[in-house]
């Protein structure tokens, strides 16, 4: 009855002065980030960052495997080859495909139906690959493991982003991407300890394991509440302003933050977009601030596979090799490091999204890339030229890890909190597949293209990322606004202007809430009762 009351008010904020003193409320609100019902949030978002370790886990699976002997002699594997291109892009395909079922799944049916039907396939395509005794076997459980890992990578960011309380929505929307690091340590550690086996049971334990994460969510998923805004799209008024007054308002109606939101959401969300018909994709790009959205999606997609990063999960042990260092317990102990210190530059950068903004993190992260790819480059080739040298092989040690750490420090937090974030509530399900998709294609060419680079052109190929790092910063600089202190609503202001970058660095005002409010020509919001 609680939230019947609400929506009956929906309409009582009718002039400007209101609408600023509502701003005004929310800025003045002190809120904890330590209270029992943010707790509760937080419990309710772990369930979703499990699918974020889902991912990781394969990125450290598949790199450990690749450097496991008994794993190369059954399948007869090289480190680096095409066919070890094939196997590490399968998975990539398998999210290709799945990319025009996930978004219509979590359109129509909600996003913990898409959390549950992506945890499902990986349990299915764990059961396939696990005891696969041929090759072909092994290649279509990698190809069902993406299938429905695609379905977790966009309901899991989505439902994050858009339950996540507005004052911290970049850490804990960060913090999701993060786990793909837990994920990654998990897999590392388990495929290092299995090595010790004298049997192929030691690389088929560690894919059996891959079911744990996917079977926590199957289990729990239907626990958790539904997003607001996906209620608000399907004129579920009153279920959301229960969800928002339970996790944001301490359990007030009228707290102020509960009473911006819904009616940001009832004036910004559509109940006849096109997230209700599966086929139309049209809302991505029939208006500027569409293009501009699209824009940052592809582009987050496409330069979060593409900036040497992969290198580092999927072929640490064909660069470990170019550094001179063969040895197999040593390769996976590094394997297994690695995942360790990226997971807590990531865990920093998280935070820091809301201290300094995205764009700052986006493009100096970067360019520090760049310079990282350049010095490896040196380091590897004076440790293959002077193979005594241990100084230049632990060199590139070092420059691996410092790598793998910047760019979780600044790219790893963002990769999907900044697609969901540009995206309004009715393209955001489909957007987000649109960016999976861009991001499984720039997978697929990088990961099968870096098996026969390795092999033919070996530390040279590092050369690629030391220059195309730099392009990316550059595309940032122009192409990326910064999404920092407004609400997921009040962004469209920002791509709405026509010149997003700049709108995005003004300060966020009153102005801004009565933009979102729809304010007419003569000063007064329209009823959105």
């Amino acid at each position: 009855m609680a939230a019947k009351g609400a929506v009956e008010h929906l309409g009582d904020v009718h002039d400007t002065g209101a609408a600023v003193q509502l701003a005004h409320d929310v800025e003045q609100k002190k809120i904890s980030p330590w209270t029992p019902r943010l707790l509760r949030l937080y419990l309710v978002l772990a369930c979703a960052y499990l699918c974020g370790c889902l991912n990781g886990y394969d990125g450290s699976l598949m790199g450990g495997l690749n450097g496991m002997a008994s794993y190369q002699k059954f399948f007869n594997m090289e480190v680096a080859d095409s066919s070890t291109g094939i196997v590490f892009a399968m998975y990539n395909i398998g999210s290709v495909a799945a990319v025009f079922f996930t978004g219509p799944v979590n359109d129509y049916f909600g996003r913990r139906w898409g959390m549950f039907t992506g945890a499902f396939l990986v349990i299915v395509g764990s059961c396939v690959q696990a005891p696969a005794p041929t090759h072909g076997q092994f290649l279509a459980g990698r190809f069902v493991l993406g299938f429905g890992v695609s379905f977790c990578c966009v309901s899991a960011p989505c439902y994050v982003s858009e339950m996540a309380h507005p004052a911290w929505r970049g850490t804990l929307t960060g913090l999701y991407n993060c786990t793909w690091y837990i994920g990654s340590i998990i897999a590392s550690w388990v495929v290092y300890g299995c090595s010790y086996i004298d049997s192929d049971t030691a690389w088929r334990i560690p894919i059996w394991c891959q079911m744990i994460t996917s079977g926590v969510v199957v289990l729990t998923v239907f626990l958790l509440p539904e997003s607001p805004r996906w209620l608000v799209a399907n004129d579920r008024h009153q279920e959301a302003i229960k969800v928002l007054q339970t996790y944001h308002g301490e359990g007030d109606e009228n707290h102020p933050l509960v009473q911006l939101q819904i009616k940001e959401m009832m004036s910004q969300i559509s109940a006849e977009a096109s997230d209700k018909k599966w086929w139309d994709y049209h809302e991505l790009w029939n208006t500027h601030s569409a293009r501009r959205r699209l824009i940052c999606v592809v582009g987050m997609g496409v330069f979060g596979q593409v900036s040497g990063n992969s290198l580092s999960s999927y072929y640490l042990p064909a660069m470990l090799e170019n550094a001179g260092i063969t040895s197999e317990k040593t390769v996976l102990a590094l394997n297994g490091i690695n995942p360790v210190l990226c997971f807590i530059g990531a865990v920093v950068g998280a935070r820091l999204t809301d201290v300094v903004g995205r764009r700052p993190l986006l493009i100096y992260s970067i360019i520090f890339c760049s310079c990282c790819f350049a010095i490896i480059t040196g380091t590897s080739k004076l440790s293959i030229d002077q193979p005594n040298n241990s100084s230049a092989a632990n060199g590139t040690v070092a420059m691996i890890f410092i790598f793998g750490i910047v760019f979780s420090f600044g790219w790893t937090p963002l990769q999907s909190m900044y697609i969901a974030e540009t995206l309004t509530t009715e393209t955001r399900a489909k957007g987000t597949a649109v960016g999976n998709l861009s991001s499984s294609v720039a997978s697929v060419i990088i990961q099968y293209s870096s098996g026969p680079a390795f092999q033919h052109i070996k530390y040279y190929f590092y050369l690629v990322f030391v220059f195309w790092d730099l392009i990316e910063a550059v595309f940032i600089y122009f192409f990326f606004p910064e999404t920092k202190d407004r609400t997921l609503e009040e962004l469209s202001e920002v791509f709405e202007a026509p010149n997003p970058v700049k709108k995005s660095l003004e300060k966020r005002s009153a102005q801004t809430v009565m933009n979102t409010l729809n304010a007419n020509d003569n000063g007064k919001l329209e009823d959105l009762a």
